[in-house]
């Protein structure tokens, strides 16, 4: 499989950051969300476009699919996307119950899990964000001696393409452009 990144622009990514397939993604966790405060140099996600196991409640979440995840432009920006492309990252987001609120992220390494002793990520809906735009990230390395690179998650893009009320609030956050895997 060949890395093709193309560089886009945050001002219109509903446009580019879309469904282009039926997945029976559930409402909540449709759009794009922002990753307000990630350290790291990697800025939107969406999980549009990815196989919902309704029965057993989780997706699979590629870091390095195309169209999936937006990076910095920047040779950390490269060098994470290339990372994740490389190791075939991807994220399992595991929900707790049917209510989905609460969801446990198991980091995949070439299809393997990392142990939590290792990692632990959290993805908890705030209690008083509506219809799951606003989602807390926690994590935990080695059995909790450090909680650093938690965020929040945003929705920027709802489901029906349009923009939300935080929109403005990232573009004033990020660079103007940012790098994606290019759909083939």
């Amino acid at each position: 499989m060949t890395l093709t990144i193309e560089q886009k622009q945050f001002d219109d990514i509903a446009t580019w950051m879309k469904p282009i397939k039926e997945t029976k993604l559930p409402d909540i966790l449709k759009g794009v969300f922002f990753m307000d405060g990630n350290p790291l140099p990697d800025d939107c996600i969406t999980m549009y476009n990815l196989e919902w196991d309704t029965q057993n409640l989780f997706l699979l979440l590629p870091v390095f699919g195309e169209l999936q995840w937006t990076f910095h432009p920047s040779i950390q920006g490269r060098a994470l996307l290339f990372a994740a492309w490389l190791t075939r990252c991807t994220y399992k987001i595991q929900f707790e119950d049917e209510t989905l609120r609460q969801a446990r992220i198991i980091p995949l390494i070439f299809d393997i899990p990392i142990p939590t002793w290792i990692v632990s990520f959290t993805m908890s809906q705030v209690e008083n964000s509506q219809n799951g735009d606003t989602w807390e990230r926690k994590n935990s390395w080695f059995g909790g001696i450090s909680s650093i690179g938690e965020y929040t998650l945003r929705r920027i893009v709802d489901k029906d393409g349009n923009y939300t009320p935080a929109f403005q609030n990232m573009l004033a956050k990020v660079q103007k452009n940012c790098l994606v895997v290019a759909r083939e």
